[in-house]
């Protein structure tokens, strides 16, 4: 894969006799005459020792010593001489074009990527657009994080020019992901990977398309096609195959997934996991195994909504003293609004036979929600105090 480049854009180096000192003049013309030799090291110290008298030679000398130290590798240095060149407001078009090139290439050099949009905006406002400098620019608008003008930039480089280099479509796909237009990422994504070869990267943000588009079945073939082809997988990537699955109402598929993620230990089993577990087990009914992923959840850090469906639980198993205790649990740590609880609280209270607890509850529920079946209890709740008091 061809990763970002920020390489340094070596323009041509001509050096017009413009400076109104002829000995100035000539020593352009001999520092010419030696790079023209490949004479690096005596053009170097020749620019180094002279010196301009006016703004006019000034502007040319730092230009010629921006170009020496930039390919001496002194990045620092040769920003500072082309900053100086370009504030010459009379430099030939031709000069403050290939200094405000130079200039996008050594602010993204120097990671100044801020500095690179400005002098690219400035590049592209005033000349025909050049791809190598197009290129860093748009590279300077992402780095910028201003993602729709990377995007602007990255399609009209795509359009203009035949030979494209990867990094363009990397930033057109990634712009396109971070501005949500998931339709579009998946067409680039494709064509990404038509073009440079196949990387699984691609596909992983395929597949996120797709889910984001609502097409979860899509999404999981994606991903079940990459592990059949060996991909190595990520530990998100079998929690997104679980979930895809769980939401097509194939949670045992989904457990299938996480316990395939847990084995090749791409996948720990955290918190977060044992969450997802107890999620899939509860959709697929699987109470028993749900209640001992619970116990464990719970025991280490009750949480409301988890006591709330360890609770569910234990009423699917009619572990009723159980039940009552979690869901009075629950309440108390802040569920007292929550008509379920006082629901499985009253009828689980009365299957414990603790049927105090039991009229406490459904009253309680009553009053949260009047639609619900509290008073139908209630009165068997009468009929069953009643039959204890004849005995």
């Amino acid at each position: 894969m061809k990763l970002f480049g920020a390489g340094i854009l070596l323009f041509s180096v001509i050096f017009p006799v413009q400076a109104s000192d002829p000995d100035f003049s000539n020593h352009l013309n001999r520092i010419e005459q030696l790079l023209s030799q490949d004479n690096f090291s005596d053009a170097a110290d020749l620019a180094k020792a002279i010196v301009a008298d006016n703004e006019e030679q000034e502007a040319l000398h730092q230009r010629l010593l921006g170009f020496i130290y930039l390919h001496e590798g002194n990045y620092d240095r040769a920003y500072v001489a082309y900053t100086k060149a370009i504030e010459y407001r009379k430099l030939p078009a031709s000069l403050r074009q290939d200094t405000l090139g130079a200039l996008v290439s050594l602010s993204m050099k120097r990671d100044r990527s801020d500095m690179a949009v400005s002098y690219g905006r400035t590049y592209l406002d005033e000349f025909p657009p050049f791809q190598p400098v197009a290129q860093l620019y748009t590279r300077a608008l992402f780095t910028q994080k201003n993602y729709r003008e990377a995007l602007k930039q990255s399609n009209a480089i795509i359009a203009r020019y035949a030979d494209v280099p990867e990094f363009i479509w990397q930033i057109k796909a990634l712009s396109e992901e971070q501005l949500k237009q998931h339709r579009a990422l998946v067409n680039t994504t494709r064509i990404i990977q038509q073009k440079f070869g196949d990387e699984f990267r691609w596909q992983q943000k395929q597949a996120m398309a797709y889910a984001s588009l609502g097409e979860v079945r899509q999404a999981l073939s994606i991903l079940k096609s990459e592990q059949k082809k060996g991909s190595a997988l990520s530990e998100a990537d079998y929690l997104d195959m679980a979930q895809f699955a769980s939401m097509l109402g194939e949670p045992v598929q989904a457990m299938g997934f996480l316990n395939q993620g847990i084995q090749k230990e791409q996948v720990g089993t955290s918190r977060d996991v044992l969450r997802r577990k107890l999620q899939y087990h509860m959709q697929a009914g699987q109470w028993s195994l749900a209640w001992e992923v619970a116990s464990v959840l719970n025991k280490e850090e009750p949480e409301l909504y988890l006591l709330k469906a360890q609770s569910r639980v234990a009423s699917e198993l009619q572990r009723w003293s159980d039940a009552a205790m979690l869901s009075q649990q629950a309440i108390d740590m802040g569920g007292s609004r929550d008509a379920f609880l006082w629901e499985i609280l009253g009828y689980s209270a009365m299957k414990s036979n603790q049927l105090s607890l039991a009229r406490s509850a459904y009253e309680t529920l009553r009053e949260l929600d009047p639609a619900s079946d509290a008073d139908v209890w209630l009165k068997t709740l009468d009929l069953m105090t009643n039959e204890s008091t004849t005995e």
